[in-house]
């Protein structure tokens, strides 16, 4: 009796099974996010172009974040871990992570700088809003890749992305009162400083004042600068 209970026994947990796995058959998985790569764009000998972040990028993000620190750590958000807790690889290979999930969902797009093919920083658009057709961005560079018009390339290759293919109308960066060379990389981009913000962030220990900067698509349609590089030696 009891090896004739078994096929009726299965029958019942298969069924049972198929039951409760059914709201898990509807959902569907996302796609692994295909990999984005803008330029490269020559400027001064050199090679630019922004890409999708890798995991093995981890080592050289480390590298260029913990021999910048005392130019970056005073402007980025303020944290209760010390500055080599924030850049381990553990930390870069969370971060991807999360940009990635950020990313399927358009709520980011996360791109790293290339330098003669060599990671040389992020440039991330962020808080996307497809409603109001709105970004925020955020950009650093390595130290020793600045000063050669890396930064004017930079913002005709994210520009050029983010309102002529996403479509989006405004991109805007707060950028700390103090923070001169971030504010002069702003306008070289084509940017404009529209206001002061009080107490906007806290960076590097502090609650800060921020200057608004922004680049709206009409600005970059009428802004015939942007669509060169400022540079003595530019090759496409």
């Amino acid at each position: 009796m009891r090896s004739l209970d078994l096929p009726r026994t299965r029958v019942a947990v298969v069924a049972a099974v198929r039951f409760h796995l059914r709201p898990l058959r509807r959902i569907r998985v996302p796609r692994r996010t295909p990999a984005l790569r803008l330029g490269p764009i020559g400027v001064a000998g050199h090679q630019v172009a922004l890409r999708s972040p890798l995991l093995s990028d981890a080592t050289a993000w480390r590298e260029i974040r913990l021999r910048d620190q005392r130019l970056i750590e005073p402007y980025w958000v303020s944290s209760t871990l010390s500055w080599p807790e924030r850049h381990t690889e553990t930390m870069w290979v969370d971060e991807c992570l999360q940009s990635r999930k950020d990313a399927r969902a358009g709520l980011t797009l996360p791109l790293v700088v290339e330098v003669d093919g060599r990671f040389a920083g992020q440039c991330n658009l962020e808080r996307i809003d497809v409603r109001t057709k709105t970004a925020e961005l955020g950009i650093w560079l390595d130290a020793q890749v600045t000063g050669r018009g890396v930064c004017s390339v930079v913002g005709v290759l994210l520009a050029d992305y983010a309102i002529d293919t996403l479509g989006l109308r405004r991109v805007t960066a707060p950028i700390c009162v103090d923070n001169a060379p971030a504010a002069k990389r702003a306008q070289g981009m084509g940017m404009k400083r529209e206001g002061t913000i009080a107490a906007f962030l806290d960076v590097g220990g502090h609650r800060r004042d921020h200057d608004m900067w922004a680049i709206t698509s009409d600005m970059w349609a009428l802004t015939s600068t942007m669509r060169e590089p400022q540079s003595d030696d530019i090759q496409r």
